[in-house]
């Protein structure tokens, strides 16, 4: 190949997206088309994405993540008496979707494979190995560090001898739950999923979320070194106003007055990947790893760090959390705007996208 021709492909690759998700730190998702002009271009790309359309297996991993995206589209972003164009819905071959995406001029056809492949794009990536191979036994693992400081008694529910309005442990996400959760984050594939398993416990007074955390550090429930940072929001306790008041005071029990008198703090901390939660949503949350050490089935140690998330809130700004803007329900109202917003962008009938910033 000449200097001439060279000089045509690297001008071909400007005018796509591959290089701009390089030099402007974009998503591939939000570019509008890919450049696979024949079928053994499609199968190059495929390949070099980490899949090869010769196996059988890699071809029905495809084809499980295209019904899985299938299944998200029509049940999360879709909007009634609308529906995925059935020549893109029914092509079961990834390649003919990787054409009609590249095609140069934008038609209904080529927008409909474009959104299909960035929810594939999305799925093909929103997996945990370790989650998915060894859910229960990390579950297990994180939540009996916490459950052994939990008491039920006639009275109500203690971490040690501090009421507790409710305790609850989540599981795991859903695959959909990620999925939705990476369609709203710039990064996208880039990001990684920290709250497969969250665990949130309610106190009386924005106080005695105070006190849960100095329990959870004192008794070694929690180890703060392996916290994530970038991850802590403290929307709940005003730490200017705690160290002004509390100036000189080594017992907690001297500022039992303080219990309702604690204020929100003016600004809200930060949580830089998530923009969706209302601006009157109150809480301590953070990520946290713990080493999990189990075995294999033969027998072989495995040892690795795995995130989960702590919410403490008090009871005023739970109840509050529950319903209007902060609600569970509008947040996830305002990620799927966002989601199909980019994910079908000029497909949309109708888009009102508003989401709190």
């Amino acid at each position: 190949m000449g200097n001439t021709d060279l000089m045509n492909e690297e001008l071909k690759l400007w005018a796509g997206a591959s290089l701009k998700t390089v030099l402007n730190g974009q998503s591939i998702i939000d570019s509008p088309r890919l450049q696979v002009t024949s079928l053994e271009e499609a199968e190059a790309f495929l390949e070099c994405y980490g899949y090869d359309y010769n196996q059988l297996e890699d071809r029905q991993e495809i084809e499980s993540i295209r019904l899985e995206a299938i299944d998200f589209i029509e049940d999360i972003l879709l909007k009634d008496g609308e529906e995925i164009l059935p020549e893109v819905r029914n092509q079961e071959n990834i390649l003919h979707l990787l054409m009609w995406v590249s095609e140069p001029e934008a038609t209904p056809r080529s927008r409909w494979s474009c959104a299909l492949l960035r929810v594939m794009h999305t799925y093909a990536h929103c997996g945990s190995f370790f989650n998915e191979n060894y859910h229960g036994q990390i579950q297990d693992q994180i939540f009996s560090r916490f459950e052994q400081h939990i008491r039920y008694t006639s009275n109500g529910i203690f971490i040690g001898d501090i009421e507790l309005v409710s305790y609850e442990s989540r599981a795991s996400k859903s695959r959909k739950s990620a999925v939705l959760k990476l369609l709203h984050k710039a990064e996208n594939v880039a990001a990684d999923i920290f709250d497969w398993i969250g665990i949130r416990m309610v106190t009386r007074y924005p106080l005695d979320a105070l006190r849960v955390l100095c329990y959870l550090r004192n008794q070694n429930v929690v180890m703060f070194a392996n916290i994530k940072p970038s991850r802590s929001r403290n929307s709940l306790i005003d730490v200017d106003w705690v160290e002004e008041r509390w100036k000189g005071i080594e017992d907690l029990a001297q500022v039992s007055a303080d219990l309702q008198e604690m204020q929100y703090p003016k600004e809200v901390g930060r949580m830089s990947d998530n923009v969706f939660s209302g601006d009157s949503y109150r809480a301590l949350q953070f990520t946290c790893r713990q080493r999990i050490k189990l075995r294999d089935a033969d027998g072989s140690p495995r040892r690795f760090y795995f995130p989960y998330e702590i919410q403490i809130q008090d009871e005023e700004s739970y109840q509050a959390n529950r319903n209007g803007e902060a609600s569970h329900e509008q947040y996830k109202q305002r990620q799927i705007r966002s989601a199909r917003h980019r994910v079908l962008g000029p497909l949309c009938r109708r888009i009102n996208y508003d989401v709190a910033t």
